[in-house]
């Protein structure tokens, strides 16, 4: 299972990418260099090869890459001086024909639709992950996108949860950016919000739901259903 979660991650950036003219895709590698956010700023699905690491490496201190590499693990960059490990997930899945169908009635969880919202989730994924995210990134996505469904979760007028869910072109539903501010933290608001967007994969009739947990998640995510496969690890190269 562990090629078509990563398969969906692959297809986020670059679909995020071809929708930001960002994307720099060559037989060796692709990247994603987006202008004023951190996010999603990567290289990705690269041959491992030291040729091809190295020329990575060159291209990133020539700031024609960016700066951050994601790959899958067993990977040659742990053991590489050039490269400085920065987070690793579990790559997880749920057959959605074991969940049943059951709607969620909700005012907190609204699909992201205007400049305004979208400002709203780029704000409250910025403060989630500590990272900054672009909100032109997010007003792209929701403006000419019909692959990805953006979500803010809101309580007292404040946007404190955040998700997207991404059907890739297997139909498999990826869920990424999954968040929650430290205001909102202790709510379960992150599981509220998986659960809204297992039932957005379930309707819209794909088979599988994947994601990728990092090691304080995953706990959470097996409680719903989620079986854990490999890893990915991320990585900074220095420079």
């Amino acid at each position: 299972m562990d090629k078509p979660i990563v398969k969906n991650l692959y297809e986020f950036w670059t679909h995020i990418g071809q929708l930001t003219h960002t994307l720099k895709k060559t037989t060796l590698y692709s990247a994603v260099s987006v202008p004023h956010s951190d996010w999603p700023n990567r290289i990705f699905d690269f041959e491992a090869s030291k040729l091809v690491i190295d020329e990575i490496r060159q291209l990133s201190h020539a700031s024609q890459l960016p700066g951050i590499i994601t790959t899958q693990k067993p990977n040659i960059l742990n053991t590489n001086p050039d490269f400085d490990f920065l987070s690793g997930q579990r790559n997880m899945a749920i057959d959605l024909r074991s969940l049943e169908a059951k709607p969620i009635v909700t005012t907190t969880i609204r699909q992201v639709k205007t400049d305004a919202e979208s400002i709203a989730f780029a704000k409250t994924a910025s403060e989630s992950f500590r990272y900054y995210v672009g909100d032109h990134v997010i007003s792209t996505i929701v403006s000419q996108s019909e692959q990805i469904r953006v979500f803010i979760y809101t309580e007292e007028n404040e946007s404190i949860g955040c998700g997207i869910v991404f059907f890739d072109s297997d139909n498999n539903a990826g869920l990424h950016m999954i968040g929650t501010t430290p205001n909102g933290r202790g709510k379960g608001i992150a599981t509220t919000m998986t659960r809204y967007l297992l039932q957005e994969a379930k309707a819209n009739g794909s088979i599988y739901c994947v994601l990728h947990a990092s090691l304080m998640g995953e706990p959470i995510y097996k409680k719903l259903g989620f079986t854990a496969y490999g890893e990915i690890e991320t990585y900074r190269i220095r420079k």
